[in-house]
């Protein structure tokens, strides 16, 4: 039997994959807005007595119809409902073979057919995401289109490309701009789609619009339940802090734990160590270059730990720096944050066949963040079976939040002045590559 934990309990529900997905929308739904129907413009639809009349009839079963329950709950059967939409479909549809071009009525007429398919209408879904593309490629400029289409993706089997299509407009418009109804279904979505943190501030969104807190605890505790509060005091293994992704020739390293991203080439050799006493630490081999003695390994250092209490990050940068006199202050070749601190050292106590030392340091500081893991989260969905058309069962795994106060970072180039103008690449590499959560 499929199930999905949403935190407050475990739901056990025979269903299909899509109606799982509308399903835990149902139980999620802050409902804090009017409902899209509202964000339809009636001055610009065609003023034609069958659009007006179907208009009118929808408006009032919008709510009960806005999200699939495997329970029907409302007085009003189900079957009425299901008319009501339905006819007004058909004549939405009859409306818009004599006005193809009117981008308000095909808005209208995608939000009616998604209202349709959540009553048990399967064929509608394909009607709704026809007419809602042709909306957004008459009106591109016009975020409602990829909005709606995002939300009818979300409550079916689609939920990534639709929680995607969310994202999407909330690149595209401040977010003080879009109405609590978007917000309301953002959060449903991301917490569909396993992004907690995105739920978070969706939430902090919609407050500050104007919506209450206390529309909003479920997803809030749903989503405060992925987390795991860190403990400097704990050794966690490598590959419980760190995900590792291929992407373009490189793979994108990210730690929520430890508050960061970085990308490596695929020949780089490395050692992602794992995390204890609150210091993230990862070496790197690149290279071989070729040297005066014959071919040379360069090592990158990448360190990231909490701070200390009343420590500055110049006390923290110095502590790499000390041990070599000829360490001279200089401008970092990349900054991820506003301030850098650069030292480069040359040295001939070590390396003397290959012209000496040569090494990089740059150091920085990040400051805790109101959402943490919000930039390292992507748009996923429980796995289906192998059927295909039934979901597991299925427990989101909790996530490590990120160590709590300023985090300390430090980037270290260990070369020999042979191979050094090839290793400072590799390391104004990994440097632009970091980024900061």
């Amino acid at each position: 039997m499929p199930a999905f934990s949403t935190g407050k309990g475990l739901y056990e529900v025979l269903m299909t994959y899509r109606n799982w997905a509308m399903f835990l929308a149902t139980l999620l739904c802050p409902g804090a807005g009017y409902g899209q129907l509202a964000q339809i413009d009636p001055a610009k639809l065609p003023q034609d007595e069958l659009v007006k009349a179907a208009y009118s009839k929808v408006l009032p079963v919008e709510s009960l119809a806005r999200n699939w329950s495997p329970n029907w709950t409302s007085d009003t059967p189900k079957e009425q409902v299901v008319s009501i939409i339905t006819s007004s479909l058909q004549d939405l549809r009859s409306a818009e073979t004599r006005s193809p071009e009117n981008t308000e009525l095909l808005l209208l007429t995608g939000l009616v057919a998604h209202l349709a398919y959540n009553v048990d209408v399967e064929e509608a879904y394909e009607t709704g995401a026809r007419l809602l593309d042709r909306a957004h490629k008459l009106a591109p400029g016009d975020y409602r289109s990829e909005w709606f289409l995002g939300m009818l993706r979300c409550q079916s089997d689609e939920i990534k490309v639709g929680m995607e299509q969310l994202l999407g407009v909330e690149n595209q418009i401040p977010w003080q701009k879009l109405p609590v109804d978007f917000w309301d279904d953002y959060i449903t979505c991301s917490t569909i789609s396993l992004m907690p943190a995105h739920t978070l501030r969706a939430v902090d969104h919609a407050e500050h619009l104007g919506a209450s807190p206390s529309l909003y605890s479920s997803p809030v505790d749903t989503a405060n339940k992925r987390y795991k509060s860190p403990n400097i005091d704990t050794t966690y293994f490598a590959h419980d802090a760190w995900q590792a992704t291929e992407e373009g020739g490189a793979v994108q390293f990210t730690s929520q734990l430890c508050g960061l991203g970085f990308s490596a080439l695929t020949d780089w050799h490395m050692n992602i160590r794992d995390v204890a006493k609150g210091t993230c630490l990862a070496t790197i081999e690149t290279g071989p270059y070729p040297s005066k003695t014959g071919q040379g390994t360069p090592t990158l250092l990448l360190l990231t730990r909490t701070a200390k209490p009343q420590e500055t990050l110049d006390q923290f940068v110095h502590s790499f720096v000390n041990k070599y006199p000829s360490a001279r202050q200089v401008t970092s070749p990349s900054c991820s944050t506003e301030k850098c601190v650069g030292f480069e050292i040359v040295t001939n106590a070590i390396y003397q066949a290959e012209g000496g030392g040569h090494f990089l340091v740059t150091a920085f500081a990040s400051l805790p963040t109101d959402f943490p893991g919000l930039l390292f989260e992507r748009p996923d969905a429980p796995p289906k079976s192998e059927s295909g058309d039934k979901v597991k069962f299925y427990r989101p795994t909790e996530t490590l939040h990120r160590f709590p106060g300023i985090l300390y970072t430090v980037v270290e180039l260990d070369s020999d002045d042979s191979i050094f103008e090839k290793a400072a690449i590799d390391f104004k590499y990994l440097l632009k590559s970091i980024r900061l959560d």
